[in-house]
């Protein structure tokens, strides 16, 4: 089983997008399971076609609250689309009161390691686990970097989606250590934007080896998609940006 987070403390530059996009192409020919961690939700709205809510016990604020007596198995539920269950896709939601168990949950010994300890249950259960993580560093962003194999960091074309990268990398180097693996996605790549995109790849001219040669456009598609909670190869199948998540998950695949 390979383990995927999607992290940046920015908010706003794609990590649900890519997280939703990513796993979709991912599970054409794998089992995948996504886990939002994030308490906005915006994952968990897109892969449910459309849930705002969830039942407490139901999501992954209950592993965090309870992790002794949850059974990860218990919270997983299908990917649907267009009213349909997707096949080799699943995922889990995050609730709302995910950000209230996070506090409670500073005092539990081995508090980082919870997440990572609940995967190792299911890793006959899946090729590939897909980690959405919210725009800071949490105690679930911490736990998503400890169970991980590779930290996929989404930088859209925003002066200042780069921000959130130094204090990232910190963490990641720090709980990681000399396994400290990660690549930057150029996301929402506007080609028109050309002196904001040689600004971006001038910034981040010092971790060029760790950089994507892949990137995801800008597209209207994308908003739509977002809008009626459907993962885009099943909103669109025809657009174009389906070819950018198709290279992301070939690549990703290369690495399992």
């Amino acid at each position: 089983m390979f383990i995927v987070s999607l992290a940046n403390q920015k908010g706003g530059v794609g990590k649900s997008t890519t997280t939703v996009n990513l796993g979709s192409e991912v599970s054409r020919s794998k089992r995948v399971l996504v886990i939002d961690l994030d308490p906005q939700g915006n994952a968990s709205k897109v892969l449910s076609n459309g849930e705002t809510s969830f039942e407490f016990n139901d999501s992954i604020s209950a592993l965090f609250d309870k992790p002794k007596n949850t059974n990860i198995r218990d919270l997983i539920r299908p990917v649907m689309a267009k009213e349909k269950s997707i096949n080799n896709f699943d995922f889990i939601p995050a609730d709302y009161q995910l950000s209230r168990v996070i506090e409670t949950s500073l005092t539990k010994i081995n508090r980082e390691r919870i997440l990572e300890k609940h995967l190792q249950k299911i890793e006959n259960d899946y090729d590939i686990v897909i980690l959405d993580t919210p725009p800071n560093l949490s105690l679930t962003t911490l736990n998503a970097i400890q169970a991980s194999d590779l930290i996929l960091i989404p930088v859209d074309s925003g002066a200042f989606s780069l921000d959130g990268i130094s204090p990232l990398l910190d963490a990641i180097d720090e709980i990681k250590d000399e396994d400290s693996n990660f690549l930057i996605l150029r996301n929402e790549i506007d080609s028109r934007n050309t002196l904001i995109n040689k600004f971006i790849s001038s910034e981040l001219s010092a971790v060029q080896e760790r950089v994507l040669d892949i990137t995801v456009r800008k597209s209207e598609d994308l908003s739509q998609a977002n809008a009626l909670s459907t993962p885009l190869r099943f909103y669109k199948p025809g657009s174009v940006i389906n070819n950018d998540y198709k290279a992301l998950a070939k690549h990703m695949l290369s690495m399992v």
